[in-house]
């Protein structure tokens, strides 16, 4: 157990010690993350909405048929 506590802690130990080389020159931004991001779920969410919508304007057609069709 304390071998897997000690093995965990140099892990962690090498993580902080590590440095990204292979990144190179690469500018990450966390705001321009957050927008991206913000901008992705943003369009997610409006197009699971108008899928929702077509859905259901779809169901309210096909019932209105199928109630239609028993009359006639």
């Amino acid at each position: 157990m304390f071998e897997t506590i000690r093995s965990t802690q140099e892990l962690f130990a090498s993580f902080k010690e590590q440095r990204f080389e292979e990144l190179g020159d690469v500018n990450f931004s966390l705001q321009d993350y957050e927008n991206a991001y913000l901008t992705a779920r943003q369009t997610y969410l409006d197009a699971a909405e108008a899928v929702k919508k077509a859905s259901r304007d779809a169901y309210v057609a096909a019932a209105a048929t199928y109630t239609k069709s028993l009359y006639s």
